[in-house]
């Protein structure tokens, strides 16, 4: 059963909460608070699986309350539900909540997000390895690229396109702008699916507080093999993004079908992203038991990024297509699927460029490629992207 803590300063909407919720007491296990500190203390007594707590409340808000889990119980997935949207208090809380979830709240649009928390735990299966995503808050730029953002904003003639430009190249800012831009309070009408949208809707002011002012974007890696691991995952993740997209206009996808299977490309490594932010598993830092088989484990890789972007709210096909896009047919689905089409552009960045990063290079899923009457167009995809293909950098 899985254990939910709720935390609001009004009592009457605690009450409201407890009763709109009573139906599901044979499914979760329930506990109203009315502070920060009193939730401490219930975490302390007996750990929750999720917490869902107000913003604004006195003495201990919650930003400083969720800050305060994720360093005390990491594994507790960090909800904010809040009528509250002041900018100020959500980019406080941008590297401590996963979700954001704005008041009112009808209960139906709270248990989906607390179901599927509760479902991706499950398809987790792995304590210690929810353990280690739930110490992210934001995911650490390239520093190369976080100088380039950085330049950028800082001058007066920068556009929305040159910022869009900068972000849509690198996984991590990729990642904590499409989760903010989505959230609840930003209130965007509908989802937000391309890099350029989501720049464009947030707006260069608020980009700039969340990037000069919250340093959003700024890496805490200082080992020189991290700075490396991460250089070598922008580089393949980026290539992929490419290829999936070319792979998506060649097939005769729309454009916004071609722009998501970019996105899909850029973030399908964000595992490997958390775990190259963790000393423990870093090539530098000291080896950690509790990790031991983590590195080395490709499903591990692509279970961590599909568990964050999931706690994250990312679509499903995102989710999907990260999780398994090693094994494209362990998903029960028909013809070039999102995960499939990750899966042949992942595979293709490692045939084009061997040796250029020391992930694990695996094969095409057998037979995959004729079961779908593609084997064909194999050729035709690489030919194209040789072709489109320039010194440094590609379209």
């Amino acid at each position: 059963m899985i254990r939910v803590l709720f935390v609001d300063d009004e009592v009457n909407v605690l009450h409201a909460m407890g009763r709109s919720l009573h139906h599901m007491r044979k499914e979760w296990s329930m506990e109203f608070v009315a502070s920060g500190v009193a939730a401490l203390e219930a975490l302390a007594a007996r750990p929750a699986d999720v917490i869902v707590s107000d913003m604004r409340m006195p003495g201990m808000d919650g930003w400083q309350l969720l800050a305060e889990v994720k360093l005390r119980h990491p594994q507790t997935v960090r909800l904010i539900l809040s009528g509250h949207a002041d900018p100020v208090s959500i980019m406080r809380s941008v590297g401590t909540a996963h979700q954001y979830l704005a008041k009112p709240c009808e209960s139906a649009e709270l248990k989906a997000a607390i179901a599927r928390t509760e479902m991706l735990r499950r398809h987790l299966n792995n304590a210690t390895l929810a353990l280690l995503v739930g110490h992210v808050g934001t995911l650490p730029s390239v520093p190369r690229a976080f100088q380039e953002i950085l330049d950028c904003l800082q001058r007066p003639e920068a556009s929305v396109a040159d910022a869009a430009a900068i972000i849509g190249r690198d996984v991590a800012m990729t990642a904590n702008v499409m989760k903010l831009v989505n959230s609840a309070f930003f209130g965007a009408p509908q989802p937000v699916r391309t890099v350029d949208r989501a720049v464009a809707y947030l707006g260069l002011e608020t980009l700039c507080a969340l990037v000069l002012g919250h340093s959003i974007f700024k890496s805490d890696l200082t080992s020189a093999a991290q700075k490396q691991k991460l250089e070598q995952l922008l580089t393949h993740s980026l290539d992929t993004a490419i290829t999936a997209r070319v792979i998506a206009r060649q097939q005769g996808l729309s454009v916004a079908e071609s722009e998501h299977a970019y996105l899909a490309g850029m973030l399908h490594d964000v595992g490997r992203v958390v775990i190259t932010m963790h000393p423990a598993l870093s090539a530098a830092g000291p080896r950690d038991s509790a990790f031991e088989g983590v590195m080395d484990n490709e499903r591990h890789h692509a279970e961590i990024g599909a568990y964050l972007l999931g706690l994250w709210a990312f679509p499903s096909p995102i989710v999907e297509a990260t999780a398994f896009h090693h094994r494209p047919s362990e998903m029960p689905q028909q013809g070039l699927t999102l995960t499939r089409l990750v899966h042949f552009a992942d595979r293709m960045s490692h045939e084009r460029h061997p040796g250029g990063s020391d992930q694990v290079e695996g094969e095409l899923e057998p037979e995959l490629l004729e079961r779908l009457g593609l084997a064909d167009r194999w050729p035709v995809w690489r030919q194209t992207l040789d072709e489109l293909e320039s010194p440094g950098s590609l379209p």
